[in-house]
């Protein structure tokens, strides 16, 4: 008897120290951004690329066509880096775009902050590629971005464009699955999906 009872004395303590806290819904609206924020937009970009770096020209030789290149040349497109467009009132290249309402913006945070727990592991994975199509975008009262979350749901990763935002712990089994079903449920594309 008195083995069993230590067993589950073990159990306990092991459960509570280790166990995820979740946030409350008053740290949740108080946690940066979005205590801040007065409009939350979910993006999509860069869907129609394979990869960071444009695809290359055809080659050049006797038999190529130099019109047919000039024309390439002419319609190429680039993918876009986030940080470079935001200031801009057009945001070329930004593909689909959605403004979430408060209660998008709180499951969004209840997303982000409690879907693995309060406390993150130190494991971290950045060895894996990065070229975000999604992001969050978060704008102040005079309806500037003043913070966002570029996501690539192809290598599970998340960057951050401060060092106020709290780290969200991403490293549980559904968290990435369960974020890009919010963007594909709200009508935004979030892997590559350019035909040929």
């Amino acid at each position: 008897m008195k083995k069993y009872f230590s067993l589950i004395i073990f159990f306990l303590f092991f459960s509570f120290s280790f166990g995820q806290k979740k946030f409350s819904t008053n740290e949740l609206l108080n946690i940066y951004p979005f205590n801040k924020t007065s409009k939350v937009k979910i993006i999509s970009y860069n869907t129609d690329f394979v990869s960071e770096f444009p695809t290359p020209l055809p080659p050049v030789g006797k038999d190529g066509d130099s019109t047919i290149i000039k024309n390439i040349i002419a319609n190429q497109t680039f993918p876009i880096k986030l940080k470079n467009i935001l200031g801009n009132e057009n945001l070329k290249g930004i593909k689909d775009t959605k403004t979430l309402n408060f209660v998008e913006i709180f499951e969004l945070s209840k997303l982000l902050y409690n879907t693995c727990g309060k406390f993150s592991n130190d494991m971290r994975e950045v060895s894996k590629c990065f070229f975000p199509r999604n992001a969050v975008l978060f704008y102040d009262e005079n309806d500037k971005v003043f913070e966002f979350l570029e996501i690539c749901f192809e290598c599970y990763r998340i960057e951050y464009t401060s060092e106020k935002s709290l780290e969200i712990n991403g490293l549980c089994n559904d968290f990435y699955f369960k974020l890009e079903n919010l963007f594909k449920n709200n009508g935004l594309e979030t892997q590559h999906n350019r035909k040929y």
